[in-house]
């Protein structure tokens, strides 16, 4: 039985805060270096606030970006079901992996591709990308084209995904 990424980083980092405040507790230097980091923290507080306000909003950007890394790109999800989507700015993508589990398919990375002949790539990371737009026309035309979750999976992409993609485009252009 294998645990989680999650799992594995959160006992990880546990043992090493445990260890760490065990070693901080043996030092006798503990106090003063506390007590050093607090008055300093306080008279920056109070001297430039301003400096410090934008040190603080700094560390607190950095370790955000830095915990949702994994995740930037992939805030798409249709029924519960995260979707891969990323713009590069010309044309949107969607992961392939994800698309067939929203469409409960048991296709081949190849055959997905082949249904959307040319307009497919590979990420650096090996998954299946599609375009959307060819996404949508394959959905709006081919089998179960009537299913209502192939509609609703339609209309999301082309109201969350594509045309939110457009807009940002032409704001672009015209700034």
């Amino acid at each position: 039985m294998s645990l989680k990424q999650p799992l594995w980083r959160a006992i990880g980092f546990g043992l090493a805060a445990g260890a760490a405040a065990w070693v901080f507790s043996q030092w006798d230097g503990a106090l003063r270096l506390v007590l050093l980091l607090a008055i300093a923290v306080a008279w920056i507080a109070w001297s430039v606030p301003g400096l410090g306000v934008k040190l603080l909003d700094r560390a607190i950007h950095r370790v955000r970006a830095f915990h949702w890394r994994h995740e930037e790109g992939r805030h798409h999800a249709f029924g519960g079901v995260p979707l891969r989507v990323e713009d590069d700015g010309r044309q949107v993508w969607i992961g392939g992996d994800g698309l067939k589990r929203v469409l409960a398919s048991r296709d081949s990375d190849e055959v997905l591709a082949a249904r959307h002949a040319g307009r497919w790539r590979r990420h650096a990371d090996g998954e299946l990308l599609l375009r959307v737009d060819t996404v949508v026309d394959v959905l709006a035309n081919g089998p179960g084209r009537l299913d209502p979750r192939t509609i609703r999976l339609r209309r999301y992409l082309e109201r969350e995904v594509l045309f939110p993609a457009a807009e940002r485009r032409r704001r672009r252009q015209a700034s």
